[in-house]
Formats: C-alpha cells, structure tokens, sequence
C-alpha cells in the first residue's frame, strides 16, 4: 500500500508548476535553429552565433606532447560581435616556457579570410584586435594561467578571420568569426 502512494505522489506531482504545459526555453535560448530571444550584447557567452557574443571565451590549454608544446584551443573557432571583446585564458600544462627573445605565447594580428555572405571581401578591412592589445604571455610557468583580453574593433567587416598562435609552442591559426559587423 505504501507502494502505491509513493507511486502516486510520484506521478501526480510530475507535472510541476507549470501543469501540462512545457518549460519555457531559458533567455537567449537558441530553439530549433532559431534564437528566443536576440542576444543582449553585455552577456557573457562562450560562443554565440547567430549575432555574436559580446564576450566569446577561448581556453588555450597547453600540454606537452614528447619534447614539444602544444595549444589546444576551445572553441577552435568563437563567434563575436563587433565592439565585442575576446577573453584568452591560457593554462600552462607543459614546462615554464618563454625567455627575453623569445615569448611563452603569442597571439597574432588576425587576418580576413572571407566574407559571411555572398558580397565582396573588402580590399582593405581595419585590423580586427586594435593594436592597444597586448597578446603576448613573455613567461608562464608549469602550471600557471593568464588571461588576455582584446576588444574587437568596432568597425570590423562582418566575417571570417584567421589568427595565429606562435611561440613556444607547435604553431595554429584558430578561427574568430565576426556578427554583424559592416558589410
């Protein structure tokens, strides 16, 4: 008998607050493809796409493969707007790394690949992190972190860019895609 009740306050309280209705999608929830909501551009998002993050969130995890460094880099490529920011946090896995002619890591000017849509590349796009960035980490040691941040350029071609990582390390150019910059 004790069962039964169990069962039946288990079924009977399923529904929850709502009743029979389904849980609203939570804000800025992407549904089927198609955002709930549009983004508010002072979130603070890994990567989102569809407009762009106002803060897109890269980890460069460093770790030692045989006698070498190598990055890797989630997401391998971040959707932000225009005027957003970048934030790298690089976490050092591999031994200390960096000397006075040569840095740990670093970040390299970003370069337009293509346009998103069907137009045009621009013959001369504006650099897309502003040269007030500072993306070198001269020194890291084993199992240290750093954070970078660098703005987007506000007036950024909406896009595909391409950056560098080099240093002490295996060298990759992870992805930055850019909404909705100008077109």
């Amino acid at each position: 008998m004790a069962l039964l009740l169990s069962v039946a306050a288990v079924f009977g309280g399923a529904t929850g607050c709502n009743g029979e209705k389904p849980a609203p999608p939570p804000s800025g929830a992407v549904v089927s493809g198609v955002d709930a909501q549009a983004l508010v551009l002072d979130s603070d998002t890994v990567s989102g796409c569809i407009h762009g993050a106002a803060l897109a969130k890269v980890l460069v995890d460093l770790k030692p493969e045989g006698d070498r460094c190598v990055a890797e880099v989630t997401p391998a490529s971040v959707c932000v707007a225009a005027g957003g920011a970048v934030r790298f946090k690089v976490s050092n896995g591999c031994a200390a790394l960096g000397d006075p002619t040569r840095p740990a890591l670093e970040i390299t000017k970003a370069s337009f690949k293509r346009p998103l849509g069907r137009g045009p590349a621009p013959l001369d796009p504006p650099p897309l992190f502003p040269a007030s960035c500072s993306l070198k980490v001269q020194r890291i040691d084993r199992g240290a972190s750093q954070v970078l941040f660098c703005d987007i350029a506000e007036d950024a071609y909406e896009g595909f860019y391409k950056y560098g990582l080099t240093g002490q390390i295996v060298p990759v150019d992870p992805d930055v895609e850019v909404r909705p910059g100008r077109k």
